[in-house]
């Protein structure tokens, strides 16, 4: 009796020092591995499936550490801790994903916000300089008209811009560039209307002729008759960075030069105030 405990003995010490087949000692790794990642957090069914895989590879080593059960279960602990790692892994990367994109889609909507915003603040400036600017618009037209009806003065609009016309007659002595005394009380009415629009328009002095004399005696007269009013102008206020002169001579007519009428129209001075958007 004595020596088949003694037997026995021996059989269980020689079980209980049997190694562990290396694909349970790496089961055991990837399954710490995974426990101690993110599965814990992201995979908690995988990884109690995995310890369960584990525990069987376990249950079979202590009941018969070299069978075939043992190396199976074993191996399918180990891939089913690994298939773990791999699943968490995924998930986290996903999650990172999301997050970036969530971050993503955060920044363009504040993007469009500000955008659109942005866009009704520039549309609600723009619309109030074009009101302003038509109202100033709309005062220098209403200053035009009075002065026209104060100077007795033809005041029209034409692509060029607002054109004052002035009949030599009422400016000049014939053949003369020196101004009356008639042509300068109506000069001082319109600087008076010139100066506000002096900043925001570029002006222009051109002087005209008929056809009597020579071409050349006729630009230069009507360079002379130009300046002269220009320099008045300057006189009375208008800034001399916003006006020019200029002598057209005979060349541009608006009337027959064949009758004395139609060379009165001719002989003349134009004052043209360019739009705002042509300096």
């Amino acid at each position: 009796m004595r020596d088949y405990r003694f037997v026995c003995l021996l059989l269980l010490a020689g079980c209980a020092s049997a190694p562990p087949p290396r694909q349970l000692i790496d089961a055991r790794a990837a399954y710490n591995e995974a426990r101690l990642g993110k599965a814990a957090e992201l995979a908690p069914a995988e990884l109690h499936m995995a310890k369960m895989s584990l525990n069987q590879a376990e249950q079979a080593f202590q009941d018969d550490p070299e069978s075939a059960e043992t190396y199976t279960l074993s191996y399918v602990a180990l891939r089913t801790s690994e298939l773990v790692k791999i699943q968490a892994e995924t998930k986290a990367h996903k999650a990172d994903l999301d997050q970036a994109q969530r971050e993503l889609d955060r920044l363009e909507a504040e993007e469009i916000t500000r955008t659109r915003s942005e866009l009704a603040r520039t549309r609600s400036e723009l619309a109030s300089e074009r009101q302003a600017r038509e109202a100033a618009e709309g005062r220098e037209r209403e200053a035009l008209q009075r002065l026209a009806q104060a100077a007795a003065l033809s005041v029209k609009e034409e692509p060029r811009g607002t054109v004052i016309v002035l009949p030599g007659s009422v400016l000049f002595t014939s053949g003369e560039y020196k101004l009356t005394s008639e042509a300068q009380t109506k000069l001082a009415m319109i600087a008076d209307t010139l100066r506000p629009q002096a900043q925001s328009h570029e002006i222009v002095v051109e002087g005209h002729t008929d056809s009597k004399g020579t071409p050349s005696s006729n630009q230069l007269l009507s360079e002379n008759r130009a300046r002269a009013v220009m320099e008045y102008l300057i006189s009375r206020g208008v800034p001399h960075t916003a006006i020019t002169s200029v002598g057209i001579g005979q060349v541009r007519p608006i009337a027959d030069n064949a009758s004395s009428e139609g060379r009165a129209n001719n002989r003349r001075v134009e004052i043209i105030i360019k739009p705002a958007e042509a300096r």
